[in-house]
């Protein structure tokens, strides 16, 4: 008997993308898998709802932004799937591979989450697991540790210091193509919406994780992951949720020690390290830009 599968699809301002993205799961149906397509469009303003309505016979339209997590929750709500996709506009993927995700979660019941390799448009393998941050390697983070010398300094979130070239447990697959089985997210509860955007996905590997079930990263089945999205358009607020979520994530699940060493250290030490490996990487000088997002992230602090 086939497994039901909702697809997910968070929707800002990425139209034809979402529907590209989505064309190949729409009434698709095998001896493994029924897939059912849910688009939650985020109050675009573009022609979103126009290009998507033809081919999409469930849209949840929002009359305002109300961040990834908490859209995707307005979808996991009304689900009686089996398993729920997320998926991320500006990826293209086969069924293929999501028939053979859920085959392994079948077959391998102590798994709550698998994901598959990711690749840009050259074929080249993404870095896309995680690690959950510790106080030592959010350390690391802020000083740059991390990003400079990767092989002596974990990194965390993303694991930049593996190749990814091979399948193994991982503590976290990225929220762009991540396979999740609907009782464990029953078990541990939905999306934190507390966080806006970023960092909600690695929360709730975290939750999976702390009842005892683990992670895949599967190698051999691969999909195509552009990156970026319509967050390249916007790239200080961009930065901005990425540090608020990091510090809601510190909050959460480090002490309250280490959270306000590392909220104090992210303030005053990472601004400067970041202005600079901007200027190293794109040869362009963006204080303005960074300097917007971080004094976002004082102020969301200090408002609460």
């Amino acid at each position: 008997m086939s497994k039901k599968v909702d697809i997910i699809v968070v929707n800002w301002n990425a139209g034809e993308k979402t529907l590209r993205a989505v064309l190949p799961y729409i009434n698709h149906e095998s001896s493994v898998i029924n897939c059912n397509v849910i688009i939650v469009d985020n109050a675009s303003i573009d022609n979103s709802t126009t290009i998507l309505k033809k081919d999409v016979k469930k849209i949840i339209k929002n009359d305002i932004n109300v961040g990834f997590g908490k859209a995707c929750n307005q979808a996991f709500y009304g689900s009686d799937a089996d398993y729920i996709l997320l998926l991320n506009p500006d990826t293209i993927s086969n069924p293929f591979v999501l028939e053979k995700l859920v085959e392994f979660l079948e077959k391998n019941q102590d798994y709550a989450v698998v994901g598959p390799s990711q690749v840009d448009e050259n074929r080249n393998v993404l870095r896309t697991c995680g690690r959950f941050p510790t106080f030592k390697t959010s350390l690391f983070e802020i000083l740059g540790l991390s990003k400079m010398f990767p092989t002596f300094f974990t990194s965390a979130p993303i694991m930049k210091d593996w190749d990814h070239l091979q399948s193994k447990d991982v503590d976290h697959v990225m929220g762009s193509y991540m396979l999740i089985r609907k009782l464990i997210l029953e078990r541990v509860g939905f999306m934190d919406e507390d966080y806006f955007v970023y960092f909600e996905d690695l929360d709730l590997s975290k939750r999976i994780n702390d009842i005892g079930f683990k992670t895949f990263y599967h190698h051999k089945y691969s999909i195509i992951h552009e990156g970026g999205g319509t967050g390249q358009r916007v790239e200080e607020y961009r930065l901005f949720y990425s540090l608020y979520s990091r510090f809601t994530y510190w909050k959460k699940h480090l002490r309250k020690t280490s959270c306000f060493i590392l909220t104090s250290l992210s303030l005053t030490v990472e601004p400067p390290f970041r202005v600079v490996d901007s200027v190293i990487k794109t040869k362009k000088f963006r204080l303005k830009k960074i300097g917007k997002a971080y004094f976002l992230y004082l102020r969301k602090i200090i408002s609460g």
